[in-house]
């Protein structure tokens, strides 16, 4: 999912307060910390939750954000239930850094992000796994072993756009898609066997 999707439901609570710019991040979990270094429990893509209880003074604020933005996070979105709001220092850390800051309403349970997150990560990646599995299947049902290349290059024109064939190291085409990228039938080419590529 996308950072921008965040915003899109009123019942999260959200706020941006900077980071505009960063909205098309991939957001791969989510993690909830109130830890001073928490680089040891992340690997990137994260939306990071916290409460704030790791800032003791305005510095903390660039440390907590440069080892946020080192270990590669998508975004932090910050609870204003600890201080009342989000500290000033935060939200130009953030923007010094480019991360995308969010505030987090104090009715707003962090689990209820969570799961919101995982919900639709969840899902994206199911719908991965889903058009994994159906192309391999495609692929296993066509024909006698998989019904040769043929079924490959059709394959890669229906599903990702993009056109290809196999050719002998002298050039003659041994094998070429039969629907063009577009999904339709493939254009006959010189020798009626598909188009020649670049």
């Amino acid at each position: 999912m996308r950072l921008r999707a965040l915003l899109e439901t009123d019942a999260l609570g959200l706020r941006l307060l900077g980071g505009e710019e960063e909205l098309d991040r991939t957001v791969r979990g989510v993690m909830t910390t109130d830890l001073r270094d928490p680089s040891r429990y992340l690997s990137g893509g994260e939306l990071v939750l916290t409460g704030l209880a790791w800032r003791r003074e305005p510095d903390d604020s660039e440390r907590f954000v440069r080892i946020l933005v080192e270990a590669q996070v998508a975004g932090l979105a910050a609870g204003e239930a600890e201080l009342g709001s989000v500290p000033e220092d935060l939200v130009l850390a953030c923007a010094r850094h480019r991360l995308p800051l969010f505030s987090v309403v104090e009715d707003v349970a962090f689990a209820s992000i969570t799961e919101y997150v995982v919900r639709r990560v969840s899902g994206e990646r199911a719908g991965d796994l889903a058009a994994v599995v159906d192309r391999h299947r495609r692929l296993m049902t066509s024909g006698p072993a998989g019904g040769g290349p043929e079924v490959v290059l059709d394959l890669l024109a229906s599903d990702l756009d993009l056109p290809a064939w196999v050719l002998s190291s002298t050039g003659r085409r041994i094998a070429v898609p039969t629907v063009a990228a577009s999904g339709g039938p493939a254009a006959a080419g010189p020798g009626g066997a598909g188009t020649v590529g670049p």
